[in-house]
């Protein structure tokens, strides 16, 4: 390594140090990756998920010889946005650290087939949205990292879309969040037959609210890990899906590192036919992480006696002086107010999905208040 001439000592031992931490850290996901498996049953995080047969079939596309082929593009972000390739080897790494929820296997075969994708570093307030798409009528593997600095305001829309009742794409995001620093994010997918996306939120002081939603997916998968590291950090969650997936798999999991911060999440999905949706949380506060806030809600509303729901939340506390709760709905439509709307000449079909807007306006509009 060589180091500036006027580097102190001090200092060239503190950045070797961390060189040599980051080699260690990049050794020990290289050996994630190689000794994990293609998800399955037996794995805790994919037994609602259906691994047998969507799962193995991404893997099977992620081995094949398929090019990762689709568009990317930005909007609103002038200089702030920088395209990326297979060959940056800093975003491989930052990708390679990236947590999953039970799906090493995945994430390492998609570092092989790396897309493409943006990486936005956000240094001013944002007056319009920044808006980034991926299209894809085959198959695409795109990936996107957002850093917003210190004390900046910003707002950024991602658009996932397939092109073809064939298409498939797996993305990952890795999102970090400077102090003092307010992010507003979406991410809205739609439209392929087989999709999956990896997120990562490091919290180092800020604020940060995301807010996914799927839609006409064969099979859909979502995993957001999000990371506390500082006090005074806060991260919000929302998601809210119509019945228009087959398949609707969300894990995720709020990590508070330190104490004194906030996390809140809200999951609400409207059922219909034969779709499934499964829901798992978790809530981890560090040992020593006192006076965390920190909260998670799933609920689901069913149009059909043939749809089913997997709700698991759960709580993982090693610290005093916390507030932590969680809790888990699902029930059909209220017959009272089907018949309110009924009574007022709404034809059923449009009374039904008058009540799945209403049910899922709750998580919207938490979401454009924070």
């Amino acid at each position: 390594m060589d180091f500036p001439q006027n580097m102190s000592m001090e200092e060239a031992f503190a950045l070797a140090e961390a060189e040599a931490k980051l080699h260690a850290a990049l050794q020990e996901s290289q050996s994630r990756f190689e000794s994990a498996r293609i998800p399955d049953r037996l794995n805790e995080d994919w037994r609602f998920g259906r691994p047998h047969k969507y799962a193995a079939a991404l893997a099977e596309l992620l081995q094949s010889n398929t090019p990762s082929q689709g568009e990317a593009s930005v909007q609103q972000a002038g200089e702030a946005a920088v395209p990326v390739s297979a060959a940056d080897d800093d975003l491989k790494q930052t990708e390679m650290l990236m947590p999953t929820i039970g799906s090493d296997a995945l994430l390492g075969l998609h570092l092989k087939r790396f897309g493409s994708g943006y990486v936005l570093y956000i240094e001013e307030d944002t007056t319009e949205p920044i808006h980034l798409y991926y299209k894809t009528e085959t198959f695409y593997t795109p990936s996107t990292f957002i850093m917003v600095a210190p004390g900046v305001k910003a707002c950024v829309v991602e658009h996932h879309e397939g092109l073809s009742p064939q298409a498939a794409m797996f993305a990952t995001r890795n999102i970090q969040v400077a102090e003092g620093a307010e992010l507003k994010v979406q991410l809205l997918s739609s439209g392929m037959q087989y999709y999956m996306c990896i997120t990562d939120i490091q919290n180092m002081g800020g604020k940060v609210s995301q807010l996914t939603r799927h839609d006409s997916h064969t099979w859909a998968r979502e995993e957001t890990v999000a990371e506390i590291y500082a006090a005074g950090s806060d991260i919000q969650l929302f998601s809210a899906n119509l019945p228009t997936s087959q398949v609707l798999d969300q894990h995720t999991r709020q990590i508070h590192h330190v104490g004194g911060a906030t996390s809140n999440l809200l999951y609400k999905n409207v059922l219909d036919g034969t779709a499934t949706a499964t829901f798992a949380g978790n809530i981890y506060v560090a040992p020593g992480a006192h006076h965390t806030d920190a909260y998670q809600s799933n609920r689901n509303l069913l149009l059909s006696e043939n749809a089913t729901v997997n709700s698991l939340p759960g709580l993982e506390i090693l610290a005093d002086k916390v507030r932590c709760s969680h809790g888990s709905a699902s029930a059909p439509v209220d017959e009272e107010q089907l018949f309110y709307l009924l009574t007022r000449g709404i034809p059923r079909n449009e009374a039904i999905a008058l009540l799945a807007g209403g049910f899922l306006d709750d998580a919207l509009e938490k979401y454009e208040r924070t």
